[in-house]
């Protein structure tokens, strides 16, 4: 069953992240979109993250390791000074990897084996005793990591955590913080998530898995019987997105239809020709993605401003901060 709302509802709502997120930059635009080679695939049918999806975040805490350890922010280091008793003590390594020395100040030691620390201590000291000589022993190590083992650890459940990607598509992850994951993959995710975790800490690391999707839904615009936002159940063809919309209106440019997909946090588009695709001429068929825009113009598309000003006809179109880039899906040029 379609939705009965508005077409310019239903494309601001798709487009929206483009116009309220501040870090979205403007895409370039083919001028010539009418000259491009023929494409000989199709828009790649991925799984893709929208807000509302839930995520199965499993993580693996690696505490072995074969190298000399590494002073961390949140270790609890032992100085003990064999030359002024009076300066030992136990410091708590701060979040900017310093720990607090008298007479010395703030001292750098994350990132440090315990030797080059002890090097460091020694060196910061040199102008304040004759010989320092100290001791470090590290008493509490990985201790981010094991705040994360006690965050993550639920009964039945292992080391896992469940995580919604909010409605401005992002998502919060210990450690990481917010994150923007509308538009990527699955793997595209898992890959950002342990690329982030090993620059943060190298002992963590994520799989990622699907736990519920929101409704699927793929939009359908411009000159076709009843344009609105139609569920589905699978990846579905152009042809059988305009049947959804009840078919093209007569006159409608069939030649030009363009598809729209967000790719994190950009809009690309793609023109496609249903002319051929209907005489069995195209080189591929053409599928939609949730989420993606189909949009059926009433006359031949031949310049990037040529779509802005149909798009502006359907919805409050100007004022956008985004541009959109351009590829063919055949060569067939002849139509006008």
């Amino acid at each position: 069953m379609k939705c009965a709302f508005p077409a310019a509802l239903l494309l601001l709502g798709i487009l929206a992240g483009c116009s309220s997120q501040p870090d979205i930059s403007t895409m370039p635009v083919a001028e010539d979109i009418s000259a491009g080679p023929a494409l000989s695939e199709t828009l790649p049918v991925q799984q893709i993250l929208r807000p509302q999806d839930v995520l199965e975040v499993i993580y693996h805490l690696n505490t072995e390791s074969r190298e000399a350890y590494r002073i961390e922010a949140g270790d609890q280091i032992d100085l003990n000074f064999l030359t002024a008793p009076n300066l030992s003590g136990s410091k708590l390594v701060m979040p900017d990897g310093t720990i607090p020395l008298p007479y010395v100040g703030s001292l750098l030691v994350a990132g440090l084996t315990v030797e080059k620390a002890k090097e460091a201590v020694q060196l910061a000291y040199g102008h304040v005793l004759k010989q320092p000589e100290v001791a470090i022993a590290v008493s509490r190590p990985q201790t981010e990591l094991e705040n994360l083992r006690q965050s993550l650890t639920a009964p039945n459940s292992g080391l896992t955590r469940t995580i919604t990607i909010g409605n401005d598509g992002f998502a919060s992850f210990p450690l990481l913080g917010n994150l923007p994951l509308r538009g990527m993959t699955l793997s595209q995710a898992q890959s950002k998530l342990n690329e982030l975790y090993g620059q943060k800490n190298n002992h963590v690391s994520v799989d990622v898995m699907l736990r519920n999707t929101s409704a699927n839904e793929v939009f359908v615009l411009g000159e076709v019987q009843q344009p609105g936002a139609y569920p589905i159940q699978r990846p579905v063809s152009v042809l059988e997105a305009l049947t959804l919309a009840r078919g093209a209106n007569p006159g409608a440019r069939l030649d030009s239809v363009v598809i729209m997909r967000r790719q994190g946090n950009q809009v690309h588009a793609q023109v496609y020709n249903v002319k051929n695709a209907m005489q069995a001429t195209a080189a591929q068929f053409m599928y939609l993605q949730p989420d993606d825009l189909l949009y059926v113009p009433k006359t031949r598309l031949v310049a990037a401003a040529e779509l802005t000003r149909q798009l502006a006809d359907v919805i409050l179109f100007t004022g956008m901060s985004f541009g959109l880039s351009y590829s063919l899906s055949d060569d067939n040029n002849s139509n006008n």
